[in-house]
């Protein structure tokens, strides 16, 4: 399972959020932008999974932009229309009606969308989660001008677009961190590790974290009771994101507006 909804009980981080439309080649995109309390900041393109855009995504932008950073959250299903039920099936089903090479060109165009906000500083980066982690590495070969990427659970061996990630490696620019759980069969270690060797071998900058005994969607628990499996290693997952935001934002010098 990804990230429908978010745990009962958990807390909303308490900041400015505002709905936006975002252009695309054929309308707009519709989206949560959340900002921090001190802007111009760095801007954060978040890509959500397979449910598309939901409480979960919403939260984590939120939690984004508490951290320090102006965050953007869209739904990139909009063309598709809403899930009849939350159901894993449904969301599949949906999946399947996307247009991949389509769906790549709207996140750069939210990229460049991002970027123009005038509460960003001008430093952008990525993160993505399941499907949307595969997108992010996508991006990462696509583009030249992102200051970070992170991928949760993406699948490096992902073909649905022109090449896979692996295939795509030594296109891509770093920096880049990599979460995943030993036991997510769906992304296949396999894959992560040919994944690490081509960035290797093509000398990429990259940072890649194996989480034992977890599986897929396992960011979830860090919203949960701290006796949650897995919650200790979420939680780590989460600093390390943010700190490797930080130190890779401080490398791209701010634009004046």
């Amino acid at each position: 399972m990804c990230h429908p909804e978010v745990p009962a009980g958990a807390p909303i981080p308490d900041v400015r959020v505002k709905d936006v439309a975002i252009p695309v080649e054929d309308g707009a995109m519709p989206g949560l932008l959340a900002l921090p309390e001190r802007t111009p900041a760095p801007g954060v393109l978040v890509i959500n999974d397979v449910f598309g855009r939901s409480p979960f995504y919403d939260q984590l932008a939120r939690r984004l932009a508490q951290a320090g950073f102006v965050a953007v959250t869209p739904e990139y299903f909009f063309r598709e229309g809403s899930l009849p039920e939350p159901t894993r099936e449904a969301a599949m089903a949906r999946a399947k009606r996307l247009d991949f090479k389509r769906w790549s060109r709207d996140m750069s165009a939210a990229v460049d969308w991002l970027r123009a906000q005038p509460e960003v500083s001008g430093a952008v980066g990525t993160i993505g989660f399941c499907m949307g982690g595969t997108q992010v590495l996508l991006l990462a070969a696509r583009r030249d001008d992102l200051a970070a990427t992170v991928s949760y659970y993406g699948f490096p061996a992902d073909a649905r677009t022109d090449a896979s990630p692996i295939d795509l490696a030594p296109k891509m620019r770093g920096p880049i961190l990599g979460h995943w759980g030993d036991q997510d069969a769906g992304a296949g270690m396999e894959n992560v590790e040919k994944l690490r060797a081509a960035l290797e071998t093509s000398g990429k900058e990259h940072e890649f974290h194996i989480y034992p005994g977890l599986g897929h969607g396992f960011l979830k628990a860090s919203l949960e009771d701290s006796k949650t499996p897995g919650y200790d290693q979420a939680c780590t997952s989460w600093r390390r994101t943010l700190e490797f935001y930080r130190r890779s934002f401080a490398r791209t010098p701010a634009t004046a507006r």
